[in-house]
């Protein structure tokens, strides 16, 4: 082979390994299998936390059914909480004015954040309401399975980290 057929061999060799690497890593992350919705999870309504700590109880019928409903309920209650488009367009626009403007103002970008924080922090306060009330759904030995669950779940955390 000559010089130049081996440049434009590597070459070729070099640009569809840059062109497909994005590709590439982009497929493994979605194929982590439940690494991009744990994730997620994190952030949206926790009912997958719920689930799991739930499975092996041996739940009645009735049961299932309670616990569906009170799951559905702290769903549209979440729905119904949720910002509008223009109170989030009109949130934007404050955080753009804030970031653009000549000034600065600490004391407004904290009274933001708290306001956010609080939120947040009723929103955990309400889906904790909602878990105590799954938990008065089941048996002292489901009961007992759920805590062990839980434990089990909170080693597991510790340990990724």
């Amino acid at each position: 082979m000559n010089k130049m057929t081996v440049k434009s061999a590597l070459f070729a060799l070099m640009t569809s390994a840059v062109l497909l690497a994005p590709t590439v890593s982009a497929e493994n992350g979605s194929n982590q299998g439940q690494g991009y919705h744990e994730m997620r999870g994190e952030h949206r309504g926790h009912h997958g936390d719920m689930r799991k700590m739930l499975r092996g109880l041996d739940l009645t019928e009735q049961q299932r059914t309670e616990i569906k409903s009170l799951m559905k309920a702290h769903k549209s209650e979440r729905a119904a909480q949720r910002p509008s488009a223009e109170v989030r367009q009109a949130h934007q626009q404050q955080m753009l004015d804030m970031i653009s403007s000549d000034s600065f103002s600490e004391a407004d970008v904290v009274n933001m954040m708290d306001a956010r924080q609080e939120k947040r922090q009723q929103a955990a306060v309400e889906r904790v309401k909602m878990q105590r009330a799954i938990y008065q759904l089941l048996t002292p030995e489901q009961q007992a399975k759920f805590k062990a669950n839980f434990a089990q779940r909170g080693s597991r955390k510790g340990d990724r980290s």
